[in-house]
Order: C-alpha cells, then structure tokens, then sequence
C-alpha cells in the first residue's frame, strides 16, 4: 500500500507558475493530461512490482506535483531533483516530511550517481528548459544507469502547432505565446528555426525532433504519444510524451 499523502497545496500556497497551470479549464486539462498519461503507465509497473516500492527519479520536479499525484496512488521511493531554489522550497515545505521522499537541490548533469538503480526516471516539461549539450549528457548518464524506463515529455514549438498554441494563448489572455515575437511564430510555424534566435532554456526555438533523435541514440523508444489528440500527427500536437528503455 502507498505511503498516506501528505497535505496537498493550498491556494495561498500556489504561485505564479502553479496558477498559470489552471489559467483556464482548457489550460487545466491540457496539463492534466500527462499525469494521466503517467498514472496509466505506473498502474502497469506498479501491479507488477507487486509490494515493492518502485524507485522514482523526477528530472526537474518543481513543487513536487508528481509526488503527490503518484504518493497517492502507488508505493513509491522518489527522489526529485530540482534547479530552482523557490521550487525547492515549495516542494519541501509540501512533502519534505514524507518519508519516501528526497529532494536535491541540484542539476541533474550533476548528480548522474542518483539515477543507478530507479525503476523509472521521468523528466515533464523538463528538457526544453535545460541548453542541449546537457540533455545529451544528462541522456547519456540514463542510458549508463539502465532504468526500466525513461518517461519524458516535451512541448511542441515547431509546425503548425505553434500557430494554434500562440493564437489560443492570444485569445484567451494566457502568457505562453509572450515568448515569442509574430514574426517568430511564424517561421516556427514552417519549421524554420533558422529565422529564430537559438534555443536556450525557454520554449521558443525548441525542436522536439533533435531530442527525438538524442533519446534513440542512447535508448529504445518503446511508444510516442501525441497530446492532446493521440490520432493527429505530431505536426498538430500540443506535447509530446516518450516511453523509452534501455536497449538490449
């Protein structure tokens, strides 16, 4: 049986990221929808794990959303590693009590001892923010580790789904498309990065293709599901979720 839960946030606990997390209901169900990717997923491993705690490792874990969703539901060990010290705060002052859960104030290319022996490492949101040459070391060390799976999710910023996100963002009064300049969401929008000012730490100029690419380097993609509508192509997907594993 899973750990009890700890206190979930409050309101006043919230801050502004959180809160731009549940702008609207559609901005609510957009986020919602890779936890539940991942709550399907973990249902899999945890049934057969049996009584054994599955080892968690959590890429970039903010306020520790992850934990509470998975804590609630599976017996877990999770260890969350996060760069941000406000997000470090929040996530301890929430779950720093629970016993199965550990929290480094650390980038992830700098604690790679942490991912040996986790069932599954699981990075939401995560690479886009972190420069390139990181996410191939940060790959690279999984892949040495040999975890169950790898569980990733990412934005999509190139291809006509770019045009969707910015102008919803627009019409709605949310802040995503700030980002970018029109002009910018433009080229993105044809695939034309080369228009745009290089990728850094934020979405605009990210391309989810070359971490496609780095991820089948190192791992075995075992599945790739568009979100939120799994029968369009990825050129129309708002993120996308990888399921990878090390190979034989």
């Amino acid at each position: 049986m899973a750990p009890e839960a700890p206190t979930p946030a409050t309101a006043a606990d919230d801050n502004e990221y959180e809160r731009n997390q549940r702008y609207n209901a559609l901005v609510a169900w957009l986020h919602s929808l890779r936890y539940r990717r991942i709550v399907r997923l973990f249902a899999g491993l945890a049934a057969a794990a049996g009584e054994r705690p599955l080892r968690v490792v959590e890429i970039g874990c903010g306020h520790g959303k992850l934990f509470a969703v998975l804590n609630q539901r599976f017996a877990i060990d999770y260890t969350g590693i996060e760069l941000e010290a406000d997000y470090v705060a929040a996530a301890h002052r929430r779950y720093g009590d629970a016993p199965n859960f550990t929290l480094l104030h650390a980038s992830a290319t700098r604690v790679p001892e942490c991912f040996a022996g986790a069932d599954v490492i699981v990075a939401l949101e995560t690479f886009e923010h972190i420069p390139e040459h990181e996410v191939v070391r940060v790959i690279e060390a999984i892949a040495a580790a040999r975890p169950r799976l790898l569980v990733c999710s990412v934005p999509v910023e190139i291809g006509p789904a770019i045009w969707l996100k910015n102008l919803g963002s627009l019409l709605t009064g949310y802040v995503r498309h700030r980002e970018y300049s029109w002009t910018e969401t433009f080229w993105a929008g044809l695939y034309q990065l080369d228009r745009l000012p290089p990728h850094g730490t934020g979405h605009k100029g990210f391309d989810w293709r070359w971490l496609a690419q780095t991820i089948r380097h190192n791992l075995q993609i075992l599945r790739l599901y568009r979100l939120p509508v799994p029968v369009l192509p990825a050129a129309f997907a708002f993120s996308l979720f990888f399921v990878a594993a090390p190979r034989d």
